[in-house]
C-alpha cells in the first residue's frame, strides 16, 4: 500500500576506534529484534515479535524541530570501545566516552550502553592475570555504571561459532532492554503531556492542533515499537475528538474546507504523503478537507500493517458517506461534479491498494466472503457516480434503473451557469468524451462489482448490476446483448418480489426479443408481464395478450411454454356428480377465474384425481371460451375406477402454452369419492377357489359387462408388489357365463382362447351384457410372500365410445391352514395320520377331507368326511388316519410310476361367511333405497371398518354373530366425501345393524352355504425297499420273578412288500439289529448289536437272554434294524413296541424255631428271661417270604 512500509526504531553507534567495519555485518545479522515484551502501566504486557532497527552515526547537533518527529529519535545510543591498555584508556579514552555521555544524557527519555568489544584470545592473554590493576573493562564498569542499571557490556570475538554466537546474544539482550526503556520513557512523556493538553481544553487558547500533534507523536511512538493496535486507538480517539470539536463548531484552528487544490478530487485517498500535512496541522491552517482525508489514511495505513483489508472497506465506506454530506454542503466553493470524481477516486483507490493487501494477508472462508461483499459496495458506490455523471453528459438516458442513483435535485445540464470546475482523474475525464471509453469505463467497473458480490453471496446486488448492464445494452440497441444479459434477470427479481423492477426489465427484455424474432421467448416474456397485470394499464394488458393469442398457435413443435395458472388465472373444484345412473360417467363442476381485462379461448382443460393406489382419473373439456372474471364449466371423464380421490393437478392448453396448478400444495387439499356405477364393467383378479400345493400357481381373473355391450377391449395386468410376475404366455383358456338375476347361470358356458400381445396385454373378445369372463393367470412370487397387489386395467369400446376401467386388487396368499403327517407301516398295510392345525387366527370349518389315491396306492374303506362340519380354532389340531394298501394292479413294472398321493381339504373361513352375508344384506337394503352406485365403497369400507370388532371366535363356538353396538361417529365419518348421500348411507347402515346383530348361523348359511375353498397337499409315501418286521418271543410260561433270566427269541422276518420296483428274490442284503435297553430295568445276556445278512422272505431267529432287575410293569426292550448299506431304505417293524411285563418279586422258604410263652403268674418271681418259672414249650413253624 501507498505510504505503508514500516517505521523502524533508531540507534545511534560511535565508533572512534575504526572497529564499526568489521562489525557491522555481524550486527546486522541479529537483526530485526524478535520477541520483545512490553509491560504497559496501564495495561497487559504487549508482545513484539520483531522490530526493525535503522543504525545511524551518532551526531551532537540536533535540529530545532527534532522533538516534534518521534520517528527522527534515537531510542539507544552505543559507544563503541576497543582499548587493552589501561594506561591509554585513562588518558584518552575516559574523556572520550565521558563527552559522548554528557551528550547523550542531555537528550531526554535516551538510552545509553557502552559496548567492549574484544578479542577471544586477548580475553585468554595470561598476562591478564597479572595486571594486579584490573582490565579496561573493569575500569569502564567502575568509571560509568554509577546507577543502578548495567549500561556496559562485553562484546568478546571469538572463532567459535557457539562462544560468539552467546557473546552476540548478551549483548542483543541489552539493547532490547535499552529500546524497551526509552520507549516506555517516551510513552510516559507522551502521555502525561496529552494528560495536561486534555486537562486545559476548557481554557482560553487551548488550541486542538497541538493536542493532535501530541496524541500522534503517541501513536508513532507504538507505531515504531510495531504496536500498531495501540497506535489505531489514539486515531480512532482523535477522530472522536475531532467530531466532538465539530458538534461545538470549533474550528477555528483550521483554515478554510479546501477542496480546491489541483487534484484533489483524483488523488489517492490513503496517500498520506501527497501533501505536508503534519506542517499544516502545527502552523493551523490545515483546511478540514485535508485533516480530515490524513486522519483517514492515517487509520488505514495502521489497518494495513495489522492486514485487515476488510476493516478498511468498511471504514472507507462509511467516511466517504459521511464526508459526503459534508462535502455538498460546500459544493458552491468545490465546483459541481467534485464530489462525484472525489467519491469514485476515493473508492477506487481503496480498492485497489486492498486487492494488493489482501494476497498478503490469510482470510479463512468468511474473511474472504466478507471482503468481497465489502469491495464490492464500494465498487457500487464508485459505478453509482457514472451514473450520475453519464445522464449529466448524456451518455446515459435519465429513466430507470439509472435515476435511481440520482438525489432528490436533478443535475442542472452543461448548458446552465454553474462553478467552473473540471475533473481530474484521468479515466473519469477519457469517459466524459467519449462515450466509447464510457460505456469501457462503465462495463468493466460493474463486471468488477458482480465479481465481489458473486464472491459474497449478494445475490439482490447481482441481479441489480446485471439489469444495469441489460439496460445499456438495451439503450445502445444492442438486443442480443441485453438478451443474453436478461436471460434470468427478470425471473429472479420476481422471485425476490421486487415486481416493479421486474416489470421495467421484462418490457426491454419483450422489445428485444420481438426486434431479434426470437418468438417463444417473447411469448414468456409477454406472460411474465401479464402476471404482473396490477402494474399495467388496461391498454398494455390487451397488447400483451393479444400477443400471446396471436403467436401461441404458430410456435414449433417443441417450443411449448409451461406456466403457472396464477396469479393469471384461479381455479377451483366445487363438486362432483357420480350418480347418474347410466354409461355417462362422473363429471366435475370447475370454477375458473380470469384476472385479466380480456378474454382468451383454451384448447382443453384438464384435471387429474389420484387415489392412494397409484390410480388415476383425468377429466376434460375441450374448446370453450374464458371471459374476464368469473366462469364455470363441467368437465367429463371415461374412466370407471371407484374410491377416494384427491384434486392433484389441472392442464389448460391454450396453443403450445399450457398452464398448471397442482391442488396438493394448498394447505387445505380436496378429496371426493367416486363411485361405479354397477351397469358398467367391472375386473377383478382373486385366489382361485382351489390351491393345488406343489403345482404351477395361478389367480383367477373375472370381467363381469354389466349393461356394456363390450365390442372389443384390452387387459393389462401390472404387479405392483416387489417379487410378483406374470409369466409370458401364448394364450389363455377363457371360460364365458351368462349371469342372471345376479346368479351365474350354469346352462349357458363357452369357452374361447384368449389373444396375447407382445406386450402381455390380453385381447377381451366382443360380449354382450351380464356376461362373466373368467381365465386363469400363472404367477411368480417371492417365497413367503403373505400377500399381493396387482393393478388391473381394461380399455373397452362399448357403443363406439372408448372407455377405461382401472383397479388396484389386493390378493391375500396366506393358507389359513396346514398339515403333518405321520407313516405306520405294517406288513400288509399303511397307516397315515394327518394333522390339520390353523395358520393364523380367524376360525376355519372343515368341510371335507378326502385322501385321493394314487397308482401304487390304495386307499382302504376312504372315509369321506360327511359328518357334519367341524369347526378348527386356534392351538387345536384336527387328525384324520387313513388306511393304505399296494394297488392290487400294480406289479411293479413301471419305474416311474406315481407314489404321491393327495389329501384334499374342503374348508371355508368364517370370517368369509360371515362377509358374505353382509355384502349380500348391505345390496339388498341399498337397491331396495336407489343407492346401489354406492355398494363397493360400502362393502369394503363395512369390512374394513365396521366389522373390526367381529369376534369369530366367540361365533364359531356359540353360532351366533355379536356386531356389538354400532359406532355412530365412526359410521358418519366414513361417508364426509358423499355430500347429500351421507345420511342416507348413514341410515342403510343403522338398518343392517338392526336387523343383522345377533343373528344365528343357521340364516347365515342360508347365503353363504356355497361358499367353498379347497387345498390339495401332496403327500409322499416313504418306499422302503425291505420291510423288516420284528418280534421278540419270550420264552416263560409262568411270571417273571425279578432277578431270573429270561430266554428269548429274536424273529427277523424280511418282505419287500413296501418296494414298488420289483426286487429279485435272490439279492442279499446286510442289515444289522441294535436292542435298545434300559440297564436301569434289564440286563442283556447276547449281542445287544449283530450283523446278519437275509434275503427277502427269509425268517431269522436270534436268542437273547433279559434279566429284570425291577419289579412291576416294565416295558419290552425296542429292538431297530437297519441296512448296512446307506442306499438301501428300510423300515422296521416292532410287534412288541409298547408290550409290559408284569415282574413279581422273588419268594423264599425258611423254619425258624420259636418258643412257646405262657402268662407269667408273678411278674416278681422268677430271675429273669429263661429262668425259673419261665415256661415254654417247643415247637417249629414255616414261613415263607
Amino acid at each position: 500500500m501507498v505510504a505503508m512500509d514500516g517505521k523502524k526504531v533508531t540507534v545511534t553507534y560511535t565508533d572512534e576506534f575504526g572497529i564499526w567495519q568489521h562489525l557491522e555485518m555481524d550486527f546486522r545479522q541479529h537483526l530485526p529484534l524478535r520477541n520483545l515484551r512490553w509491560q504497559s502501566a496501564k495495561g497487559p504486557v504487549r508482545n513484539i515479535p520483531n522490530l526493525g532497527v535503522e543504525l545511524k552515526r551518532f551526531i551532537t547537533e540536533t535540529t530545532e524541530r527534532s522533538h516534534m518527529l518521534p520517528e527522527t529519535l534515537p531510542y539507544l545510543n552505543l559507544y563503541f570501545v576497543n582499548c587493552d591498555d589501561n594506561e591509554t584508556y585513562r588518558q584518552i579514552v575516559k574523556n572520550q566516552i565521558r563527552d559522548w555521555l554528557n551528550i547523550a544524557e542531555s537528550r531526554r527519555n535516551q538510552e545509553w550502553l557502552i559496548v567492549y568489544v574484544t578479542k577471544q584470545e586477548n580475553f585468554r592473554n595470561p598476562a591478564r592475570y597479572f595486571n594486579m590493576k584490573g582490565t579496561v573493562f573493569d575500569k569502564i564498569k567502575a568509571d560509568f555504571n554509577i546507577t543502578k542499571r548495567d549500561r556496559c557490556v562485553q562484546l568478546r570475538l571469538s572463532e567459535n561459532e557457539t562462544e560468539d554466537y552467546e557473546a552476540w546474544q548478551e549483548l542483543i539482550s541489552k539493547i532490547k532492554e535499552g529500546i524497551l526503556y526509552s520507549f516506555d520513557q517516551y510513552v510516559k512523556q507522551y502521555e502525561e503531556d496529552i494528560r495536561k493538553s486534555d486537562s486545559q481544553r476548557s481554557m482560553i487558547g487551548w488550541n486542538y492542533c497541538t493536542f493532535f500533534i501530541l496524541k500522534e507523536g503517541l501513536a508513532l511512538t507504538f507505531e515504531i515499537m510495531n504496536i500498531f493496535e495501540d497506535a489505531l486507538v489514539q486515531y480512532d480517539e482523535l477522530e472522536a475528538s475531532f467530531f466532538q470539536v465539530l458538534k461545538d463548531r470549533a474550528l477555528a484552528w483550521f483554515g478554510s474546507f479546501g477542496a480546491t487544490d489541483p487534484n484533489d478530487d483524483s488523488a489517492n485517498i490513503i496517500d498520506v504523503k501527497k501533501k505536508q500535512y503534519r506542517d499544516l496541522i502545527m502552523q493551523n491552517t490545515i483546511p478540514e478537507f485535508d485533516f480530515r482525508c490524513y486522519l483517514f489514511a492515517r487509520q488505514c495505513q495502521l489497518l494495513g500493517r495489522l492486514h485487515k483489508p476488510v476493516e478498511i472497506c468498511r471504514r472507507a465506506q462509511i467516511f466517504i458517506s459521511t464526508f459526503s454530506r459534508a462535502i455538498k454542503e460546500h459544493q458552491a466553493n468545490v465546483g459541481e461534479y467534485f464530489l462525484e470524481s472525489w467519491i469514485f477516486s476515493s473508492c477506487m483507490s481503496v480498492v485497489n491498494e486492498c486487492e494488493e493487501l489482501a494476497p498478503l494477508t490469510s482470510m479463512d472462508s468468511p474473511n474472504t466472503i466478507a471482503f468481497n461483499a465489502a469491495k464490492g459496495e464500494l465498487l457500487d458506490l464508485a459505478r453509482k457516480q457514472l451514473d450520475k455523471i453519464g445522464i449529466y453528459y448524456n451518455h446515459l438516458p435519465a429513466s430507470l434503473p439509472f435515476t435511481t442513483s440520482l438525489s432528490d435535485t436533478i443535475p442542472t445540464s452543461p448548458n446552465e451557469a454553474r462553478k467552473k470546475f473540471d475533473i481530474t482523474n484521468k479515466e473519469l475525464e477519457e469517459a466524459i468524451n467519449s462515450q466509447n471509453d464510457f460505456d469501457v469505463l462503465y462495463l468493466s467497473l460493474t463486471n468488477r462489482a458482480l465479481r465481489a458480490y458473486e464472491g459474497s453471496a449478494r445475490l439482490r446486488s447481482v441481479l441489480r448490476l446485471q439489469g444495469d448492464v441489460a439496460a445499456l445494452h438495451f439503450h445502445r440497441k444492442q438486443y442480443e446483448d441485453a438478451v443474453q444479459v436478461m436471460e434470468d434477470i427478470p425471473w429472479r427479481y420476481g422471485e425476490q418480489g421486487w415486481t416493479v423492477v421486474e416489470n421495467n426489465l421484462l418490457f426491454k427484455f419483450a422489445a428485444c426479443q420481438k426486434e431479434l424474432g426470437q418468438n417463444r421467448s417473447y411469448v414468456g416474456s409477454c406472460l411474465s408481464l401479464l402476471k404482473n397485470y396490477s402494474l399495467l394499464t388496461n391498454e398494455e394488458i390487451a397488447f400483451y395478450a393479444d400477443e400471446v393469442k396471436k403467436l401461441c398457435g404458430v410456435l414449433e413443435k417443441g417450443e411449448e411454454i409451461n406456466r403457472q395458472f396464477k396469479p393469471i388465472f384461479a381455479i377451483s373444484v366445487s363438486s362432483i356428480v357420480d350418480d347418474i345412473g347410466d354409461e355417462d360417467g362422473p363429471n366435475l363442476s370447475v370454477e375458473l377465474t380470469n384476472n385479466l381485462s380480456t378474454s382468451f379461448t383454451f384448447d382443453q382443460l384438464a384435471i387429474r384425481l389420484v387415489s392412494g393406489q397409484s390410480e388415476e382419473i383425468w377429466f376434460g373439456v375441450c374448446k370453450e371460451e374464458i371471459k374476464p372474471g368469473l366462469n364455470s364449466y363441467k368437465l367429463y371423464s371415461d374412466n370407471s375406477a371407484s374410491g377416494n380421490y384427491f384434486v392433484e393437478n389441472v392442464r389448460m392448453s391454450i396453443g403450445k402454452v399450457t398452464f398448471t396448478h397442482n391442488f396438493l400444495n394448498e394447505s387445505k387439499k380436496k378429496s371426493f369419492r367416486i363411485n361405479e356405477h354397477p351397469s358398467v364393467l367391472r375386473a377383478q383378479i382373486i385366489p382361485p377357489c382351489e390351491i393345488h400345493i406343489g403345482e404351477s400357481q395361478y389367480f383367477l381373473v373375472r370381467i363381469f359387462t354389466g349393461l356394456s355391450h363390450v365390442d372389443e377391449g384390452i387387459l393389462a395386468l401390472e404387479a405392483t408388489s416387489d417379487g410378483l410376475s406374470f409369466p409370458k404366455s401364448d394364450k389363455y383358456h377363457s371360460i364365458t357365463k351368462t349371469v342372471i338375476d345376479e346368479k351365474i347361470s350354469e346352462e349357458k358356458v363357452s369357452e374361447q382362447d384368449l389373444e396375447v400381445f407382445e406386450d402381455g396385454k390380453i385381447r377381451i373378445p366382443s360380449s354382450q351384457s351380464n356376461q362373466l369372463i373368467e381365465f386363469q393367470v400363472p404367477y411368480d412370487c417371492n417365497w413367503g410372500a403373505i400377500e399381493h397387489k396387482v393393478k388391473i386395467s381394461v380399455e373397452y369400446k362399448s357403443k363406439g365410445k372408448l372407455r377405461v376401467f382401472t383397479s388396484v386388487d389386493t390378493i391375500n396368499v396366506w393358507l389359513p391352514i396346514s398339515v403333518n403327517e405321520l407313516n405306520i407301516f405294517r406288513d400288509d398295510c399303511l397307516f397315515l395320520k394327518m394333522d390339520i392345525t390353523l395358520q393364523g387366527t380367524v376360525p376355519v370349518r372343515i368341510l371335507k377331507t378326502d385322501l385321493v389315491p394314487s397308482k401304487v396306492y390304495d386307499v382302504a374303506d376312504n372315509p369321506s368326511l360327511t359328518l357334519p362340519s367341524l369347526n378348527l380354532f386356534g392351538k387345536q389340531h384336527a387328525s384324520y388316519v387313513y388306511k393304505l394298501t399296494r394297488s392290487k394292479d400294480y406289479h411293479g413294472e413301471e419305474k416311474s410310476a406315481g407314489t404321491q398321493i393327495h389329501f384334499v381339504v374342503v374348508y371355508r373361513s368364517l370370517q368369509d361367511e360371515i362377509e358374505k352375508y353382509v355384502e349380500h344384506t348391505l345390496n339388498t337394503i341399498l337397491k331396495s333405497r336407489n343407492l346401489f352406485q354406492h355398494s363397493q365403497f360400502l362393502i369394503e369400507n363395512a369390512k374394513e371398518h365396521l366389522l373390526k370388532s367381529v369376534d369369530y371366535v366367540s361365533y364359531g363356538m356359540t353360532d351366533v354373530l355379536d356386531l356389538g353396538e354400532l359406532d355412530i361417529a365412526q359410521c358418519e365419518s366414513l361417508f364426509t366425501t358423499h355430500g347429500a348421500a351421507k345420511e342416507a348411507l348413514v341410515d342403510v347402515v343403522k338398518e343392517f345393524w338392526k336387523t343383522s346383530n345377533q343373528i344365528s348361523e343357521e340364516e347365515i348359511m342360508l347365503i353363504s352355504n356355497d361358499l367353498k375353498s379347497s387345498i390339495s397337499f401332496p403327500v409322499n409315501v416313504p418306499s422302503s425297499k425291505v420291510l423288516n418286521t420284528v418280534e421278540l418271543i419270550i420264552s416263560k410260561s409262568h411270571d417273571f420273578i425279578v432277578g431270573e433270566p429270561c430266554h428269548c427269541r429274536l424273529i427277523v422276518r424280511h418282505s419287500s412288500y413296501w418296494n414298488h420296483v420289483s426286487t429279485d428274490a435272490k439279492d442279499t442284503f446286510e442289515f444289522f439289529y441294535d436292542v435298545h435297553v434300559d440297564f436301569d430295568n434289564w440286563l442283556l445276556a447276547g449281542h445287544k448289536k449283530l450283523c446278519f445278512t437275509s434275503k427277502v422272505g427269509e425268517t431269522k431267529e436270534f436268542p437273547i437272554t433279559l434279566v429284570p432287575l425291577k419289579t412291576g410293569h416294565l416295558l419290552v426292550p425296542f429292538v431297530r434294524v437297519a441296512s448296512l448299506n446307506s442306499h438301501i431304505f428300510s423300515e422296521t417293524v416292532y410287534l412288541n413296541n409298547a408290550e409290559q411285563i408284569l415282574v413279581r418279586p422273588r419268594t423264599q422258604s425258611a423254619t425258624f424255631f420259636i418258643e412257646q410263652q405262657h402268662r407269667i403268674h408273678s411278674i416278681h418271681s422268677g430271675a429273669g428271661f429263661g429262668g425259673p418259672g419261665h415256661h415254654h414249650n417247643e415247637g417249629m413253624e414255616n414261613v415263607e417270604f
